[in-house]
């Protein structure tokens, strides 16, 4: 599952990223099925502030082919805070920064991600922050192999 549908801007100081909400996103979440599950939510904020910007961060000292060598992990969630509700048919739009505890190290980057609504009657109602942290490791690690000195 992709949550990302468009990266608007992105460098070495921030990134933004969109995705509006499909009625298949939030089936059988809700009696009505028009509800976003925070779970998902958490998953959009991750694939952009922390997956696409750490993409983005390796590929300025790596090769897309080093870069492609590597399998993306998510290793920490924590103080997200969720204000309101996600309805099928929302864009949103997810801002992530490292601000103050933030950083980006070889292959981990921890950043504060902010989703608010983009477009319509509740344009810019924050949705929900946090921070989240990722690394990544070489494929054959994931598989299994073991690590040679």
């Amino acid at each position: 599952m992709r949550f990302i549908d468009d990266i608007l801007e992105v460098d070495e100081e921030h990134i933004l990223g969109t995705y509006t909400w499909q009625p298949e996103d939030c089936a059988r979440y809700s009696s009505s099925g028009r509800v976003a599950p925070p779970f998902k939510l958490i998953e959009m904020a991750a694939q952009i502030g922390s997956v696409a910007w750490c993409i983005y961060h390796m590929a300025l000292d790596s090769s897309i082919e080093e870069v492609r060598q590597l399998l993306g992990v998510l290793t920490q969630v924590e103080r997200f805070e969720f204000k309101k509700d996600v309805y099928v048919g929302e864009k949103l739009a997810c801002l992530g920064r490292f601000h103050r505890e933030g950083y980006f190290r070889g292959n981990k980057i921890v950043s504060e991600v902010a989703v608010s609504v983009s477009g319509g009657v509740r344009h810019g109602e924050e949705i929900l922050s946090g921070m989240v942290s990722g690394m990544w490791i070489p494929r054959g690690l994931a598989q299994g192999e073991e690590m040679r000195a």
